[in-house]
């Protein structure tokens, strides 16, 4: 079954039509094929939006356009996407936008700056590759969060690991369930996609920046704090010594990392 993907990407003021891309020679068709993962891309942008689709298609993703949250938010429901990449933009335009899909669906989110996007609008050379493999990544890491038995809706991504275990902190990715030591957690929403960002990346390093565009799609100073406030709420629940914690560890100068 195909797997969906929803890209929200700066800026709401054009058109509210969702438009397929035509076929032309090279292209994907607007119908996926069986396995792939089908992008709805929203950018009013029109020199953007073909900038961002050619990369995705070219890196096997099957692409339509829309130009307006309207349009958007009719492709969310009858595209039935797997997972939602949303620019925010430079003042963070589209930080509602993203509040209300994670209200509405379980899909999984990406959130995609305009800085992210930069990059993909050069023409040639190795910074563009190396960001487009990059959404890549997150889009594919998005897709685990939404999971059946690991796998996005469909079967796309074969086995995927949705209980992780740090010594007695258990983490079950798709039930959204968190024990320690035999005992269920009460976690907020933000501290759970805290955790469960984390344990993406077991004993790796995960920045600040990448938490806070995960959780809110903003990555100002003031957010870096709220960030730090929740950590700490979520270090209380886990019962860390805060000057020695034993799984959610500060990386000086650069964030934090899930360790059991």
């Amino acid at each position: 079954m195909r797997g969906r993907a929803l890209v929200f990407v700066n800026g709401w003021e054009s058109a509210t039509t969702i438009e397929s891309h035509r076929v032309v020679a090279g292209s994907v068709p607007p119908v996926a094929a069986a396995g792939r993962i089908r992008v709805l891309l929203v950018e009013p942008r029109r020199i953007y939006a073909a900038t961002v689709a050619r990369h995705l298609r070219a890196d096997d993703f099957a692409v339509e356009v829309a130009y307006s949250p309207r349009a958007a938010i009719i492709g969310l429901h009858e595209g039935d996407p797997d997972v939602v990449v949303v620019c925010v933009g430079a003042q963070g335009r589209g930080t509602a936008m993203l509040d209300r899909i994670r209200q509405e669906t379980q899909v999984g989110v990406v959130a995609l700056s305009d800085g992210d996007i930069a990059p993909l609008l050069v023409s040639t050379g190795a910074v563009c590759v190396g960001d487009i493999a990059a959404l890549n990544v997150r889009i594919r890491l998005a897709l685990r969060h939404c999971g059946v038995s690991g796998e996005p809706r469909g079967g796309y991504y074969g086995e995927v690991m949705h209980r992780r275990e740090f010594g007695d902190l258990l983490i079950d990715m798709v039930a959204r369930r968190v024990s320690l030591r035999g005992e269920a957690l009460s976690l907020t929403r933000t501290e759970f996609e805290i955790l469960s960002t984390l344990a993406e990346s077991p004993g790796e390093p995960v920045t600040c920046r990448h938490l806070q565009l995960s959780l809110w799609g903003d990555a100002s100073d003031g957010g870096r704090s709220t960030l730090g406030v929740h950590v700490g709420n979520l270090r209380r629940k886990l019962g860390e010594d805060p000057h020695s914690p034993r799984y959610l560890r500060t990386v000086r100068g650069t964030g934090y990392c899930l360790t059991g």
